[in-house]
């Protein structure tokens, strides 16, 4: 077996290792081994992927006016969802000859540029028009990855199931939630994170079974409790009804809770149901390396966000794929290698927006294709041997197996993902070589209310809200403005949203969308690894400070268990290895 060797990044000119089952893949799969370290290809996917801005603009084909991912001054033609997915148009009219002493980047780039591109990826939605990377929604909002939910607003990963919550990330089976992170048959719970079959929780970490518990951490069927001091039921209803609903009180309890959570014990990642797998937000992966948020996987390495993966490396944002190679924003797709922005697709090589294609190469737009190269039609027989001779040619020119590159992204550094995951200053990128967009200022965003003079309590909040142009809190100072690049500056309240907070009784924010959405952003580990030991020995202190059990497999001393953990080892949080800590919270 090939032994595991270190390389140079050609992109950050850091060293990387390509471990020897990488090597088996790339020789299963007949690709070179690549030439960027894994970061920086995660980060060339992500520059692909524009989840959040968003533009009015004329559709190409119509002169409508849509919502789009894509601006005004977009170098191609875009075309609204109803007439791209029709048949008013033929993307085989934009075929043309593979031509061997042009590269192939160049020529696909030149193919990709006048091909009608899809305005928003939001199919099968009901009055869900500021959705996008999503479908099968009803009534929803500025919500993204978004699928089979109704009535959700502000937020990522909804999956299905997701009723009535707004200001989440990646909540599923849910419903009256608000500003809860990766939890799981929930209901009515505010400020959660990593909850599961839980009701009635407020500002709660990593609790199961729980029903009305507020400020707890690391619980498990437990109820009526106050920062994990258990409570009669009268004492808790007490409790919670002279809890005042502030916003200044509100981010009180969310600092309290945090203090808590750092004198008890963590697992190293966080999931369940894992062999053999380092990463993080895991559940049900078999040998699954390096993978961030990824759930029913085996045999893969390099991803994130991807589900129901076997036998794959390199891949974001994908649903249910096999042996594939260096994919975004892709599902359903079997032996393909470079894709970005397909559905259904088998034997595809560098092929976008595509949909239920099979053995096609270097093709934009097509629909239900077989035996095309470059948008042109071919019979069987001369569709492989053709593409025999371009994979040639492009192992020639360097080009075989490595995915689009930067300077062909249709978005700007920071439109796309890859300025949440690896933010940049503009003179960062521009240093790099990325473009740069300067959003332009909206003139109906002016504000007509300051953040202070919004009503504190939502009793005090009447209808008349929603005719305010609210300032965002993030610009009364510099140093909420250094960590807010991309404030709104302002924002307005919708009604479904207005309701949402009544129901629960929670005050209106004072950030605007965007600012929400980058604070939450933050609350979530890196999709980075630090070697590190599990924290556990000696016995549990009076204060409450965990560190280690008698009943522990490794007695009183340090326990001897190693692991990848996304928690770096400057951190505060006391991180256990899964052994121990489910050892505590049993």
């Amino acid at each position: 077996m090939t032994e595991s060797q270190t390389k140079v990044c050609q992109n950050c000119h850091g060293s990387f290792v390509i471990e020897p089952e990488d090597f088996g893949f790339y020789k299963k799969i007949d690709v070179p081994p690549p030439t960027f370290c894994p970061e920086c290809r995660y980060r060339r996917r992500l520059l692909d992927r524009n989840e959040w801005s968003l533009y009015r603009r004329n559709c190409n084909f119509s002169g409508e006016t849509v919502v789009s991912i894509y601006r005004n001054d977009a170098p191609f033609p875009v075309y609204k969802q109803e007439v791209w997915r029709g048949d008013k148009w033929d993307p085989l009219s934009y075929g043309r000859n593979f031509d061997f002493n042009r590269s192939f980047f160049e020529q696909y780039e030149k193919l990709r540029r006048v091909v009608p591109h899809l305005a928003l990826a939001n199919s099968n939605s009901v009055n869900s028009e500021y959705s996008n990377q999503s479908q099968d929604n009803k009534d929803c909002y500025m919500v993204s990855a978004t699928g089979g939910s109704e009535k959700c607003m502000y937020g990522n990963w909804f999956q299905p199931g997701s009723y009535f919550s707004a200001d989440c990330y990646m909540i599923e089976k849910s419903e009256f939630c608000y500003e809860c992170i990766n939890c799981g048959r929930c209901s009515r719970c505010v400020w959660c994170q990593d909850c599961f079959d839980c009701v009635a929780l407020n500002f709660s970490i990593d609790c199961r079974g729980c029903s009305n518990c507020f400020g707890c951490v690391g619980f498990r069927n437990k109820q009526c409790a106050w920062f994990n001091k258990q409570l009669s039921q009268g004492e808790y209803e007490q409790r919670l009804k002279a809890f005042d609903w502030s916003r200044g009180e509100i981010l009180k309890a969310i600092e309290e809770t945090k203090r808590l959570s750092l004198v008890l014990p963590r697992k190293n990642y966080h999931g369940a149901k894992v062999q053999n797998s380092s990463g993080d937000y895991l559940e049900n992966a078999t040998n699954a390396r390096f993978s961030f948020n990824c759930r029913e996987n085996k045999d893969t390495a390099y991803l994130q966000d991807a589900w129901q993966m076997v036998d794959a490396l390199d891949e974001t944002e994908i649903l249910k794929d096999e042996r594939s190679y260096e994919l975004q924003g892709c599902a359903f797709t079997n032996r393909c290698i470079v894709l970005r922005s397909c559905w259904t697709m088998t034997d595809c090589y560098y092929c976008d927006m595509c949909f239920s294609c099979s053995d096609c190469l270097g093709c934009f737009g097509l629909k239900q294709k077989q035996y095309c190269i470059l948008n042109k039609q071919y019979s069987r027989e001369d569709y492989l041997e053709l593409k025999k001779r371009i994979i040639e040619h492009m192992k020639k020119t360097s080009e075989w197996g490595e995915y689009f590159p930067a300077e062909l992204s249709p978005f700007a550094y920071n439109e796309s993902v890859a300025q949440d995951y690896f933010p940049l200053t503009k003179k960062e990128a521009i240093a790099r070589s990325y473009e740069w967009y300067d959003h332009q200022e909206s003139k109906d965003y002016k504000p007509t209310m300051r953040p202070s003079d919004v009503p504190k309590f939502i009793s005090e909040t009447t209808d008349s809200i929603l005719n305010e142009v609210i300032g965002c809190s993030s610009q009364e100072s510099e140093k909420e403005r250094d960590l807010h690049p991309e404030c709104a500056t302002a924002f307005r309240v919708i009604p479904l949203e207005l309701s949402l907070y009544r129901k629960l009784g929670i005050s209106l924010p004072s950030k605007c969308f965007p600012c929400r959405r980058n604070d939450r952003f933050a609350l979530r580990n890196p999709r980075k690894l630090w070697h590190r030991q599990c924290t556990c020995a000696g016995e549990k202190s009076e204060n409450g400070v965990y560190q280690n059990t008698a009943s522990h497999f490794h007695g009183a001393g340090q326990c001897p268990n190693e692991f990848e953990t996304s928690y770096s080892p400057e951190r505060k949080e006391i991180v256990y290895c899964e052994q121990c800590y489910n050892a505590e919270v049993v």
